[in-house]
């Protein structure tokens, strides 16, 4: 089911969605009696003494109903029995250069739900592929109304700061919708949109209303991250390893760091190094240019960190405006879910464990290493035991996201 709604419910939205839920009240022109008022009176707190007696099994139900969702390899059609078909809804949400649209993915059954924007990052794929759809249709299915923000730029495989704040301006409206509870609301982001979740999550503009933040497979830092891919190397305890960098990595990183150039420099630049064997005649770019084709050939981490220093200030500054370890002190979500895979080729397993690191004196911090490949348990081609250890690995990883969110 695909509708439209409008950026803000009017007041007579307001009251036909309360009309619409409590239909099922009756009401009577004659005051109850004493003993109906009397049972009437202790029902609250039945109720609520039920309602946090059954907190624990609600919460394993909707982690388990996402958990089968989630991943296609699984048996979930069970689930389809139990749970009613997502709406999806197409909705526009203010952005700094005005509105952009999005798809609203949410329970059927009357809110309001937990809220959860979704910051899906740079993918090699359009809006319109199935993995969108089932990851949309996975949180619906176990109770949240999702938001998937789509980002111009990273569609363009470019990171811009920009995103941050579009992020915050996208996630205060999405709260204020009717369907959504702002009290049990987060942001979860994949790959780099993880890193993009945590730095928006920092705004003023919102964290104080960030009940939560998912990030699977993030960076820390442009810089750390920018080293590791130009010398295709990444940390190892006190030393460095080889680090095969996955293509699209290359190609973001490529596209990210030429953007503040010339666009015809820029693109030359682009095409020369659209893999990790380029080369193009240095000389003949300005000094800009030159201080970049200094980092995209740089032949070991020491050299790219020399070349990552002599980059212009306003390539220096845009890459610290992209690094989430500039933010984490504004960071004041109650709890933060860190998950990533060792093997990683996207993102090295590095950069979660530097925010994990930093985020030592922070509550509420949770983090997970796996062995599937970029969130993809088929890729890893693990045997059948290490691979339950692994999904039961990530099960455990998202519990604490439901039980945040699941009304006691």
């Amino acid at each position: 089911m695909t509708q439209t709604i409008p950026n803000t419910p009017s007041a007579g939205q307001h009251q036909n969605i309360a009309k619409n839920c409590t239909s099922w009240v009756s009401t009577s022109p004659s005051p109850p009696n004493v003993s109906s008022a009397r049972i009437d009176h202790r029902m609250p707190n039945r109720l609520h003494v039920f309602t946090r007696a059954t907190r624990p099994i609600r919460t394993v139900a909707k982690a388990v109903i996402f958990f089968l969702k989630v991943f296609p390899m699984l048996p979930s059609r069970p689930v389809d029995w139990v749970t009613k078909q997502p709406v999806i809804e197409k909705v526009r949400y203010p952005t700094r250069f005005g509105q952009a649209e999005g798809d609203l993915y949410r329970p059927r059954a009357c809110g309001p739900h937990p809220g959860i924007v979704v910051c899906l990052g740079v993918v090699p794929f359009g809006v319109d592929h199935p993995q969108v759809a089932t990851l949309g249709k996975a949180l619906a299915r176990s109770g949240f109304a999702a938001l998937l923000y789509w980002s111009p730029a990273m569609r363009d495989f470019r990171l811009d700061p920009e995103d941050i704040e579009n992020i915050a301006l996208a996630y205060r409206w999405f709260i204020e919708q009717p369907s959504v509870d702002p009290a049990r609301s987060g942001l979860l982001g994949t790959c780099v949109g993880g890193a993009f979740a945590l730095m928006a999550a920092a705004s003023p503009l919102i964290r104080d209303r960030v009940g939560f933040i998912g990030a699977y497979a993030p960076y820390s830092s442009m810089w750390t991250f920018a080293r590791d891919i130009a010398s295709a190397t990444r940390s190892c305890g006190d030393g460095r390893e080889p680090w095969r960098v996955d293509p699209l990595t290359r190609k973001v990183f490529v596209h990210s760091l030429t953007a503040v150039l010339e666009p015809g420099e820029a693109e030359r630049l682009r095409s020369a190094f659209a893999n990790e064997s380029g080369h193009l005649d240095g000389s003949m770019l300005s000094a800009e240019g030159q201080a970049v084709y200094a980092l995209l050939t740089a032949p070991d981490a020491d050299e790219a960190e020399t070349a990552l220093h002599r980059l212009p200030p306003i390539m220096q500054e845009r890459l610290a405006a992209l690094s989430p370890m500039n933010y984490l002190k504004d960071l004041h979500a109650p709890l933060i879910v860190l998950l990533h895979d060792r093997g990683d080729q996207v993102v090295p397993v590095g950069e979660s464990r530097r925010l994990r690191s930093a985020l030592a004196g922070h509550a509420g911090v949770h983090y997970t290493e796996m062995l599937f490949q970029h969130l993809d348990p088929v890729k890893g081609k693990l045997p059948l035991f290490r691979l339950v250890r692994e999904l039961g690995k990530f099960f455990l990883a998202v519990y604490p996201l439901f039980r945040q969110v699941v009304a006691s």
